[in-house]
C-alpha cells in the first residue's frame, strides 16, 4: 500500500456450533452463535510500511453484546525482489490486542478473557505476474495478562487476483506451547488449538469500494468450538490526490 493510502472494511459475521472440543478434542454438546460487527482499517505510512488496526463488536446468544478486543499492527515490507514470472515478497509484522469493552470472561458464552497479546508475523508471499499467488506466515502470540501463554499459529493461502474478482482459499493451524485451563468462552477457551479452513471472495463495485464475503469452518481442535462462519462487508479505498509539481 502506498503512502497515504487508506482502506477501510465494515463486517458483519455470524458464527455457529453445537460442539465443542474440551480437553485432548473430546466433544461436548454446546450451542452458541457468535454475531459479530467489526470495523479493519489499513493505512500506509510509506512505500514499505502500513499500520494495521481492528476493532471488533460481539454478542452471544442473547446476552448483552460489547466491544471485545482492538488490535493494532505495523506491518513492513522486508523485500520486493523480481523473478521471471512474478515476484518474492518478505514482510515482517508485529501488534498488539488488548479488551476495550468490559465484557464477561466466564461462562460458555463469554466474549473471550481480557487478554493482552504481542503477535509477531514473519510473511512470505510469491505474487506471480499472471494473478495467482502464494502465501505463508508464522510466528508467535505471546499472551501476558490475565496470565502468560504462547501460541504458535501457521497460515497458508493461495488465490488469485483480476480486474473483476479476487478469490482465495486458506488453511490456519494454531497450536497452544502451553497446556489449557478450564477457563472457556463462547469462541475459544485458555490454551486453544485449531484446525481451520476458509476462503474469501471480493468484487469491486465502484473504482473506490467493493463488497467481500468469507466462510471458514473449525475442523478439529482443543478447547474450540468446531464452528461455521460466514461473513460480509464493504472494502472502500481512499487514495490521495496526486502532488502537481509547481
Amino acid at each position: 500500500m502506498a503512502r497515504g493510502e487508506v482502506a477501510i472494511a465494515p463486517a458483519y459475521s455470524v458464527e455457529r456450533y453445537d460442539t465443542y472440543f474440551g480437553a485432548g478434542g473430546t466433544p461436548e454438546a454446546r450451542q452458541v452463535t457468535t454475531t459479530g460487527y467489526s470495523l479493519f482499517l489499513e493505512a500506509g505510512l510509506n512505500e514499505q510500511t502500513a499500520l494495521v488496526a481492528t476493532l471488533p463488536y460481539l454478542k452471544t446468544n442473547d446476552r448483552a453484546g460489547s466491544l471485545q478486543d482492538a488490535s493494532v499492527y505495523i506491518k513492513y515490507m522486508n523485500l520486493d525482489q523480481r523473478s521471471t514470472k512474478g515476484a518474492h515478497r518478505f514482510f515482517t509484522a508485529v501488534g498488539l490486542s488488548f479488551p476495550v469493552g468490559n465484557y464477561e470472561t466466564t461462562g460458555v458464552a463469554a466474549l473471550g478473557q481480557r487478554a493482552s497479546v504481542f503477535h509477531g508475523r514473519l510473511v512470505y508471499q510469491y505474487q506471480f505476474d499472471s494473478g495467482f499467488f502464494l502465501h505463508a506466515q508464522s510466528g508467535v502470540d505471546f499472551q501476558f495478562a490475565p496470565e502468560s501463554r504462547s501460541t504458535w499459529p501457521v497460515l497458508l493461502r493461495t488465490g488469485y487476483g483480476a480486474r473483476y474478482f479476487y478469490l482465495e482459499g486458506w488453511m490456519e493451524f494454531v497450536t497452544a506451547l502451553e497446556p489449557g485451563t478450564a477457563v472457556q468462552t463462547a469462541t475459544a477457551g485458555s490454551g486453544s488449538s485449531w484446525r481451520r479452513l476458509g476462503g474469501t471472495v471480493y468484487v469491486p463495485v465502484v473504482s473506490w469500494a467493493g463488497l467481500v464475503a468469507g466462510g471458514a469452518y473449525v475442523t478439529g481442535g482443543e478447547f474450540i468450538g468446531q464452528s461455521t462462519r460466514y461473513n460480509l462487508g464493504v472494502v472502500i479505498k481512499m487514495v490521495p490526490p496526486a502532488r502537481t509539481e509547481t
